[in-house]
């Protein structure tokens, strides 16, 4: 495998969001239920899609159709603290080297499309292409946004290996290995071995450590 063309989950991986989503999640469950989510739920809910934990909050709620109003919630949440959201140290750097190199690439995430454009202009950052919750029938771990993310890079299905997919979840890494290309773990969540263990090849702790793989 070489290393020909990059994808990029967003949320831990490009921007260290994760943390400001789950107090979106703890914020809107609270308001609504007036009980609170115990830390070891919430990091179950880590790379899973919007729509995924809403419905699994709801139901946990014993309020299933409180989905959408849950979803709602925590949208507001995040985008009233979108000022306090960091880039993961190296992305900015790591985006510059493949562009000096002329290495295609993209987003492919499980947020929202409205999220990820805005976050990705507060930090001034441009890639040639963008893929949300809203693109796809089935979001992570099923294989189909990746699969539609070789497709916006026009990329042959014998050559998805050549494809590297950065990746903080297990989810996210399941995706990409479904779609045949070559997962690469961030630890911004779960530490190597868990990654490891998912099927990524490699891992670093940022992009700045994966700059390594341009050497």
């Amino acid at each position: 495998m070489q290393f020909k063309a990059a994808l990029f989950d967003f949320d831990g991986v490009i921007v260290d969001s994760t943390p400001v989503h789950l107090c979106g999640w703890q914020d809107a469950y609270t308001a609504m239920f007036k009980q609170a989510l115990d830390p070891e739920s919430l990091q179950t809910l880590v790379g899973r899609s919007t729509a995924a934990i809403g419905s699994i909050l709801a139901k946990r709620s014993g309020f299933p159709t409180a989905q959408a109003e849950l979803i709602r919630r925590k949208a507001n949440f995040v985008f009233d603290h979108l000022h306090t959201i960091p880039l993961i140290e190296g992305a900015d750097l790591f985006i510059e080297a493949l562009q000096s190199r002329k290495i295609p690439m993209g987003i492919v995430s499980n947020a929202p499309r409205a999220f990820i454009e805005a976050a990705l202009k507060k930090h001034g950052l441009c890639l040639p292409f963008f893929l949300g919750l809203e693109d796809y029938q089935r979001p992570k771990p099923d294989a189909e946004p990746y699969m539609k993310g070789a497709a916006r890079l026009s990329w042959n299905f014998s050559h998805h290996a050549n494809i590297f997919v950065f990746e903080d979840s297990t989810h996210g890494i399941e995706a990409a290995m479904a779609a045949h290309m070559t997962p690469i773990g961030i630890c911004s969540q779960h530490p190597e071995e868990i990654l490891c263990a998912a099927g990524a090849k490699l891992c670093f702790k940022n992009l700045k450590d994966a700059l390594s793989l341009l050497d």
